[in-house]
């Protein structure tokens, strides 16, 4: 997978966010056993490059798509979106007063004040 069969793909399905989706919901079927719609997907390394082939030889499309089932995946990568959030939040909450908050491995440094002599 290179990243011009990716910017096709991205032009094809109308962009990158519709393209994740696409992707993710064509993987889940694959590795779950649906047969894929391509010539030859053996030539492929894994579900990803299948589905990848699969879109851009224009076998599958977000149409497809049941619209509830595509407000579904919406709601899900929201949700983990959020919770990813929250867990972070939560990570820096328990930090205790004075620590550093992330950047170089946790070390400070003082880039301020008069040098020392």
């Amino acid at each position: 997978m290179d990243l011009k069969s990716i910017e096709a793909a991205k032009r094809r399905v109308g962009g990158a966010f519709r393209l994740s989706v696409l992707l993710q919901k064509r993987i889940i079927e694959l590795v779950r056993g649906a047969p894929p719609v391509i010539d030859h997907p053996e030539r492929e390394r894994g579900p990803i490059q299948v589905a990848l082939r699969e879109i851009l030889d224009g076998k599958i499309s977000l149409e497809m798509i049941p619209a509830d089932s595509f407000d579904k995946l919406v709601e899900q990568a929201r949700q983990e979106k959020e919770a990813r959030a929250a867990a972070r939040d939560a990570e820096m909450g328990s930090m205790p007063p004075g620590a550093p908050s992330g950047g170089f491995g946790g070390a400070s440094f003082d880039l301020g004040g008069e040098p020392k002599k």
